[in-house]
């Protein structure tokens, strides 16, 4: 059965920044560790100054969706789908 939750946490991400590129590599949430598998997709938007950079990750068996605040270098876990 496939589960959809919305979150909105603040989370602590493992990511490389390779000049302009950034790429989620693991994260902090719910108490344990997740390593992100694939990155299915990224995009962006703006929120005034900010650039948003959303990123669709997945592990062997969830799905996530994280944004990165480029202005506060913040991250935020803001859904997970799970089969």
């Amino acid at each position: 059965m496939n589960t959809y939750q919305p979150v909105n946490d603040p989370i602590s991400v493992l990511a490389s920044f390779r000049g302009s590129v950034v790429k989620p590599l693991a994260f902090q949430w719910g108490g344990r560790d997740w390593n992100v598998r694939r990155v299915n997709m990224v995009h962006e938007s703006r929120d005034g100054r900010a650039k948003l950079v959303y990123f669709s990750v997945s592990d062997d068996a969830n799905y996530f969706k994280l944004r990165f605040n480029s202005e506060t270098l913040a991250w935020t876990l803001e859904e997970v789908w799970s089969e």
